[in-house]
């Protein structure tokens, strides 16, 4: 054995994915019947490490084995390895797709206001492919492994540039059936009668509560009823007639046009949080990404 230091030395690097499947599956054999390799070579491997660390990582029973302590405190480091290596090598993958454009953005955006306008820009620039990325999180870009990101908030994280797109406005909206057998034209007292539809407040901060005060309408929403957590969702229920949504008219803006909801009150709250294009700094971007950038904040000037 080498008599350079132990912790300025990386343990085999090609038994790593041995030990993982046979820590996941408990066996040896079924390590080997995943890894499409011999069980004797799998045995190799897991003593090759054995022999580096001058300790046990399994202990042997019958004809399964079972981690020790210190094979379950390697399995942890070992894991977010090979998935950060994993992570590495997908990303390898877009430098053979020279027109890809990764953006990342929530469903409820998504849905609602970037994909119906995809095909026009699909016109504009058919040799540069857009793949969409919808996350309820807003994971680092160099995490996410993107090129572009949309995200909804104050424009305040760190380390990035941060581009505001839209000023947003909530108001009630609801499907034309609604209306059916009420008051034409609807007062702001109406929606009281109606179900509620309610999105949870950490995509946005304003509520029913607040619209209600602004109304000049002396009334205590209830929460019971729908809820939802994803925006989109919500309008696409409210649009199937199931209840009335405090809505952004951002993202219900071709429910509107398309007469499956409508904004019957000119009673609306601007939003505090807005959408933002994001992206990263210090870091060139190749020219499909700059166009992809473009278009987007000239579509959402329109």
């Amino acid at each position: 054995m080498s008599d350079k230091p132990l912790h300025n030395r990386l343990p085999p690097l090609n038994a790593l994915r041995g030990f993982e499947a046979a820590a996941r599956l408990g066996s040896f054999s079924k390590a080997s019947t995943e890894l499409c390799i011999t069980q004797s070579a799998v045995s190799h491997q897991i003593k090759a490490l054995e022999d580096f660390f001058g300790q046990p990582l399994f202990k042997r029973i019958n004809r399964a084995v079972e981690l020790t302590d210190a094979g379950r405190d390697f399995l942890k480091t070992t894991r977010l390895m090979l998935q950060q290596l994993q992570h590495g090598a997908n990303r390898l993958h877009f430098y053979n797709k020279p027109g890809l454009v990764v953006v990342d953005t929530s469903p409820a955006f998504a849905s609602k206001w970037l994909l119906p306008r995809l095909p026009s820009f699909n016109q504009q620039h058919p040799h540069i492919n857009p793949w969409v990325y919808t996350n309820y999180t807003q994971e680092p870009l160099g995490h996410a492994e993107v090129d572009l990101a949309i995200w909804f908030g104050n424009g305040d994280w760190r380390d990035v540039i941060c581009t505001r797109l839209f000023d947003d406005e909530i108001t009630p909206l609801l499907c034309p059936s609604l209306l059916e057998g009420m008051n034409s034209p609807l007062v702001p007292e109406d929606i009281v009668k109606l179900p509620l539809i309610h999105v949870e407040q950490v995509e946005r901060r304003e509520d029913w509560r607040s619209w209600f005060v602004k109304a000049g309408i002396n009334y205590e929403p209830s929460t019971q009823g729908y809820n939802f957590n994803d925006s989109g969702i919500a309008l696409d229920f409210a649009a199937a007639g199931q209840g009335v949504v405090l809505g952004s008219k951002l993202l219900a803006a071709d429910l509107i046009a398309h007469k499956k909801l409508l904004a019957p009150f000119s009673i609306s709250i601007a939003t505090e949080q807005n959408y933002y294009l994001i992206e990263r700094t210090g870091s060139s971007q190749l020219q499909n990404v700059i166009t992809f950038r473009d278009w987007l904040v000239n579509s959402a000037a329109l």
